[in-house]
């Protein structure tokens, strides 16, 4: 049997490399998830006249979550008004004038990354209210979360075997056409049993997240309203074309087995795998983490290698079952393939996790403190006995079942006991990807946004405030927190008078760091008001910023403000 050459270069090989990705994570946060930019009025502002509305705005487009957007009186009271989201904006227009007196907004957002984001402030009119409610946000009961993480564990599980089991029987398993049949019928099997498993995983993932992302309980999947909701959204969108690609990736790959001069059946069941795969990841987080390519890129082979890994692991178990009726010098062959391919899946998921990790946590704090970055790291120790166990595998048992090439082995002979341990580490490798996959489930239900945030939680916002002059009038900025990783802007143009100056073209907005000199960097302000513009700046790393502003105030005038800003980690 001839000795697969790519695993024994694939340790230093992933050492090496993972040891040097580790180092990126201590460098900044990616940016990209949905953030708070601003509130208007202000948490605990007090107006001489009442708002005709209240706008909440975000570093991107998000979608308002009408029935847990609610605006409270001082006693309790529901305020009837209604929650619409504009691009970056939630705009909640009350349907009456609020009367004097305190008020509490509570809202919640779906990223673009689907997941929900939450909070709440107040506001008076007037003057404050000697009382009232307690500022709260909606969230899930954890009854649900824990069964969206069960459902998203089972969706991956499913999705996973039956791709991989498809590439595992027309990619690596060692058998004629038409050959093997009770293999490939337990193989049809376990496939069809994986796709039962994922469709109802994936039909039942729309209620769940809709009443996820609603903050609401399980009762709530029972609601036709959370079910309408889940219907028109992108996961009932992601898991339609999912299972279209699971049927027929399942229907495909037994004539793909028997098929003997047509090529089309074994192309259209890998093209429906790959479908079904490339599904998982039209929702959540990579879709708001850059630089795109790269984390989309990563997403891809990491679902593929993940796939390929436990098709040709669960595959790998059926072979080597006493009862498979497959000869042992074909098995022996099917082992060796996956054992060449398994090193550079393990290279694979090792390179993109990393990489994955690095762009959606941004730094080694994050990894250890936050709830997603502690999931990841159990993740990471299960896969590292998965590594283990298939490295044991390779170096000893392989070599010794290779004694089956010669002839049919004897149950008592040294190839027959290889075999046999063979398919019991086999079977132990699974059962920790199944572990893997549940994981997973938690990672996927888990926000990035509360762990790319959590280290700073404990710290109050410290916002940068400057005055500069603007030609004859001054121009007044914010920047908050003044930390690396998303902050916000806002700025007001005065006249000499303290009016609000308009200018006769929109201002311009660049960032630039002194040291490493790089930028500038181009950002979009929005206007929100006479002479009142916000943007979201990413400053990446800590350093000296200059944040500079052009504003043409007349034809002929066009002054420009630089605004230092000192940005800390």
């Amino acid at each position: 049997m001839p000795r697969p050459r790519s695993w024994c270069r694939a340790p230093a090989a992933l050492v090496g490399t993972v040891a040097g990705l580790l180092a990126i994570l201590a460098g900044g946060p990616a940016a990209a998830h949905a953030v708070l930019v601003g509130t208007d009025p202000q948490d605990g502002a007090v107006l001489d006249v009442p708002p005709d509305e209240v706008t909440i705005t975000f570093n991107e487009p998000v979608q308002v979550v009408a029935e847990s957007t609610t605006v409270l009186a001082a006693d309790g009271s529901p305020v009837a008004a209604t929650a619409t989201a504009v691009d970056h904006t939630v705009v909640i227009t009350p349907d009456v004038p609020l009367d004097a007196g305190t008020y509490v907004v509570s809202w919640r957002v779906i990223s673009l990354d689907t997941h929900p984001v939450a909070g709440a402030f107040s506001f008076s009119v007037g003057a404050p209210s000697d009382t009232s409610v307690d500022v709260q946000v909606p969230e899930p009961t954890t009854a649900l979360v824990a069964a969206r993480a069960i459902d998203q564990a089972a969706v991956y599980a499913g999705t996973f075997l039956v791709a991989g089991l498809v590439v595992f029987e027309l990619l690596v398993l060692h058998v004629t056409p038409g050959a093997a049949p009770v293999l490939r019928r337990r193989i049809q099997r376990v496939r069809g049993s994986a796709l039962a498993v994922a469709g109802v995983a994936l039909a039942a993932a729309v209620p769940l997240t809709a009443a996820w992302q609603a903050g609401g309980g399980l009762d709530a999947v029972a609601d036709p309203a959370t079910w309408v909701a889940g219907i028109t959204s992108d996961t009932a969108v992601a898991g339609a074309l999912g299972l279209a690609g699971l049927i027929v990736a399942t229907l495909a790959a037994p004539r793909a087995g028997r098929e003997t001069r047509a090529a089309w059946p074994a192309g259209l069941a890998l093209g429906a795998s790959v479908l079904a795969l490339g599904a998982l990841l039209l929702v959540g987080h990579t879709r708001t983490f850059g630089p795109t390519w790269l984390v989309l890129t990563s997403d891809v082979l990491h679902v593929s290698a993940g796939a390929a890994w436990l098709g040709g692991v669960v595959g790998l178990a059926l072979v080597l079952a006493p009862s498979a009726g497959l000869e042992p010098r074909r098995a022996a062959v099917t082992v060796a393939r996956f054992s060449a391919l398994g090193a550079w899946l393990v290279l694979a998921l090792a390179l993109t996790g990393v990489t994955l990790g690095w762009r959606i946590l941004g730094t080694v704090d994050a990894l250890v403190n936050t709830s997603y970055g502690q999931t990841l790291l159990v993740k990471a120790g299960l896969a590292l006995c998965v590594v283990a166990i298939a490295a044991w595998n390779r170096y000893r048992l392989v070599p010794a079942a290779a004694v089956a090439e010669r002839g049919p082995a004897a149950a008592g002979s040294p190839g027959g006991v290889a075999r046999r341990r063979l398919g019991r580490t086999v079977a132990a490798e699974a059962a920790i990807l199944g572990l893997v996959l549940a994981a997973t489930g938690v990672l996927v239900s888990n926000s990035p946004v509360t762990a790319a945030s959590a280290g700073a939680e404990d710290a109050a916002p410290e916002a940068v405030d400057v005055t500069e002059e603007l030609g004859e009038g001054t121009l007044q900025a914010r920047v908050t927190p003044g930390r690396v990783g998303v902050n916000s802007l806002e700025v007001v143009l005065l006249n000499p008078d303290g009016a609000p100056v308009e200018p006769v073209a929109p201002p311009e907005l660049t960032t630039t760091l002194a040291d490493p000199a790089i930028g500038p960097f181009t950002h979009p302000l929005t206007e929100t008001g006479p002479g009142t513009y916000e943007a979201t700046l990413d400053l990446t790393m800590p350093g000296s910023w200059t944040v500079t502003l052009s504003v043409r105030t007349s034809k002929y005038e066009n002054p420009i403000v630089d605004i230092p800003v000192e940005v800390t980690s």
